[in-house]
C-alpha cells in the first residue's frame, strides 16, 4: 500500500523555514521593508540604551559577571526583532539561502540587503535625536553620557581586521539565534532562543554594524554638545575622546564590521546550512515502478484503475513554490502533482493552475507564490477495483450537464446545441488526476494523460500496461 512520501529525503525543516522566511521578507514592498528596518534600528538602540543603563555605575561588579549583565538585556534588541517581524541587516544577510538555490536574483537580494541597511541607520539615527532632546547624557551626573563615549571610544581601537573578525563572530551568533527561532511558531519560544547568543556576544565584546550605527553616532553627538560643566561633572578631559568623529567611525569600525556581519551570518551559517542541508542531490533516472502489470491482451472492459495507478506520483507540498513545482513536472513529464500535507492529500495541482498563477504574480514573483494558493480541491477519488472505462466516463464529462433533466426525470435543453458543444461545457473540474483508494488507503494516483494513452493504445515502456505489440508495416 502507498504510503504518501515524496521520492526524495524530506527537506531540513530549519532550511526550509529560514528560506520561507526569507523569500517572505523579499516579497515585501520596499515601502514596508524599509518602516521595518527603521523600526529595526530603533529596537537595537533601545537595547543599547539598556545595556548602558545597566553597566554605568556598576564597576564594583566582577568584569564578567557585569558584561553578562549587558549582554543578557541587551538580547531585548533581537527579541524585539525576532517578535516583531521588524527587518533587520545582520539577520537579513539569511536571504543567501534561497539565493543560493535559485530562488533569488542577486541583483534583488542585493537591494533588498541595501533598503535594509539604510532603514537600519535611519531608525538608529532617530533614536540618538530623541535621547538626546531628553536629555539622556545627563543621567547620573553624566556618567551615563561617559558610559556611552567610553564604550564608543574602545570600538575605534580595533585594527580593520579585528573589526572584520570581530564582526564575523558577532553575525556568527545572532544569526545561529535567529536559526533557531526558526524550530518553533511559538513567540515567546522564539524570544527566548535569542537571549544566550546574543549575551554571548555582548559580554564577548563582538561587533555588530547596527548597533555601532547608534552607539558611535550617540557618542559623537554627546562629545560635541557637552559643555564645561559636564565635563567637570563627570572629571574628563574632552580631549581623551578627540578620535570620536565621523570619518574615524566609518573606516576604522563600520566598514570592517559591516563586512564581517555579512560574513559571519551569511557564510558561516547561511550558505553553511544550504551546503549540509539543502543542495540538490544530483539527477537519477525517475523511477516508475508500478503496479500489477496486465497481459497485452486483457480487455480494456477488464482493466482496473488499481492496475492503472501510479504508485510513485509527484507529491508536493502546499508551501511548494510554482517555480519549483513546475521544474518538478518538466522533470518527470507529469501534467500534474498531488499536494500533501502530513501524508494525506489536500489539493492537486496541474499546469493550467501554474500557468494561472504566473499570470497573478505579473509573470516575475512566481518563486514567491506557493501551490497552496494554485491549487484546487481533489475532485476524483476512486475505489481501486473500479473498471478504468467507469473512470474514464467520470473524468470526460458530468453527464448531468451533458444531460441534464428536470426533477420529473425528463430532459431539458436537449436539443440546445449538438452533443459535441455541450459536451465542452460539461469539462469536470479538477480531472487532470484522481486519487485510486484501497480499503481506505491511498494506492496511488490516475493521471488523466496516462488514463487517455491507455484509452487509444498509445501507452508506452514504463507504464502500468504493457506496450501492444508494434502493427506491422
Amino acid at each position: 500500500m502507498l504510503t504518501l512520501v515524496a521520492d526524495k529525503p524530506k527537506a531540513d525543516p530549519l532550511l526550509a523555514t529560514a528560506e520561507r522566511s526569507a523569500l517572505a521578507k523579499v516579497a515585501k514592498s520596499p515601502r514596508a521593508v524599509f518602516a521595518l528596518a527603521v523600526l529595526a534600528g530603533i529596537y537595537i538602540g533601545i537595547a543599547f540604551t539598556f545595556y548602558i543603563t545597566v553597566v554605568t555605575g556598576a564597576e564594583g561588579l566582577p568584569w564578567g559577571i557585569s558584561r553578562l549583565l549587558g549582554g543578557l538585556v541587551f538580547s531585548l534588541g533581537l527579541m524585539l526583532v525576532v517578535v516583531g517581524g521588524a527587518e533587520l541587516f545582520t539577520s537579513t544577510v539569511l536571504t543567501v539561502v534561497p539565493w543560493a538555490s535559485g530562488k533569488l536574483s542577486t541583483g534583488r537580494m542585493l537591494t533588498h540587503w541595501g533598503r535594509v541597511y539604510a532603514g537600519n541607520i535611519v531608525g538608529a539615527l532617530v533614536l540618538v535625536a530623541l535621547l538626546l532632546m531628553a536629555g539622556q547624557a545627563e543621567l547620573m551626573g553624566g556618567q551615563w553620557g561617559l558610559k556611552v563615549m567610553s564604550v564608543a571610544s574602545h570600538k575605534l581601537e580595533h585594527s580593520f581586521g579585528q573589526a572584520l573578525t570581530l564582526g564575523v563572530l558577532c553575525n556568527l551568533l545572532v544569526c545561529l539565534g535567529v536559526w533557531m527561532t526558526y524550530a518553533t511558531p511559538n513567540p515567546a519560544a522564539k524570544a527566548a532562543l535569542v537571549v544566550l547568543p546574543v549575551a554571548m556576544f555582548v559580554s564577548a565584546g563582538f561587533e555588530h554594524s547596527i548597533a555601532n550605527l547608534f552607539l558611535v553616532p550617540l557618542a559623537i553627538a554627546i562629545h560635541q554638545l557637552a559643555d564645561g560643566a559636564f565635563w567637570s561633572a563627570v572629571g574628563a578631559d574632552p580631549a581623551q575622546y578627540a578620535h570620536l568623529t565621523s570619518a574615524n567611525f566609518l573606516l576604522h569600525n563600520l566598514l570592517p564590521v559591516t563586512l564581517g556581519n555579512v560574513l559571519g551570518g551569511a557564510l558561516f551559517v547561511g550558505l553553511f546550512q544550504w551546503w549540509i542541508h539543502g543542495q540538490k542531490p544530483s539527477s537519477q533516472p525517475v523511477s516508475h515502478a508500478q503496479k500489477g502489470a496486465i497481459p497485452m491482451n486483457k480487455p480494456l472492459s477488464q482493466i482496473t484503475v488499481a492496475e492503472l495507478a501510479d504508485n510513485q506520483p509527484l507529491l508536493v507540498t502546499p508551501e511548494t513554490n510554482v517555480v519549483d513545482a513546475t521544474a518538478q513536472m518538466m522533470a518527470q513529464g507529469r501534467g500534474a502533482a498531488l499536494v500533501v500535507k502530513d501524508g494525506r492529500p489536500v489539493g492537486l495541482v496541474d499546469e493550467q493552475d501554474l500557468l494561472q498563477a504566473c499570470y497573478l504574480a505579473n509573470f516575475e514573483d512566481a518563486q514567491f507564490v506557493p501551490v497552496e494558493q494554485a491549487m484546487q480541491p481533489v475532485a476524483f477519488t476512486v475505489d481501486a477495483n473500479e473498471p478504468v472505462t467507469k473512470l474514464a466516463c467520470r473524468m470526460a464529462v458530468e453527464e448531468e450537464k451533458l444531460y441534464p433533466v428536470n426533477d420529473g426525470g425528463y430532459l431539458t435543453s436537449y436539443n440546445v446545441g449538438t452533443i459535441e458543444q455541450r459536451a465542452k461545457d460539461a469539462i469536470p473540474a479538477g480531472n487532470a488526476m484522481a486519487v485510486v483508494m484501497n480499503d481506505g488507503q491511498i494506492l496511488g494516483v490516475v493521471e488523466k494523460r496516462k488514463l487517455l494513452a491507455l484509452l487509444t493504445g498509445t501507452l508506452r515502456s514504463g507504464s502500468p500496461v504493457e506496450d501492444k505489440p508494434a502493427q506491422a508495416a
